[in-house]
């Protein structure tokens, strides 16, 4: 394998390693958003069984 086709698989890694890490951060923000959803209803109900 040449060096110069060595740099372009290296860039391709990187591009796809950035794209991975973006991807990655979506889904925890995605999970902690849910989770907090969760929380609050949880809070209310709990609020409406209690007669607050």
């Amino acid at each position: 394998m040449s060096k110069k086709e060595e740099q372009h698989l290296n860039a391709k890694q990187k591009a796809y390693e950035a794209k991975q890490s973006k991807k990655a951060e979506t889904v925890v923000k995605t999970i902690i958003g849910a989770l907090i959803l969760l929380a609050i209803a949880y809070i209310g109900w709990v609020m409406f069984m209690m007669g607050v």
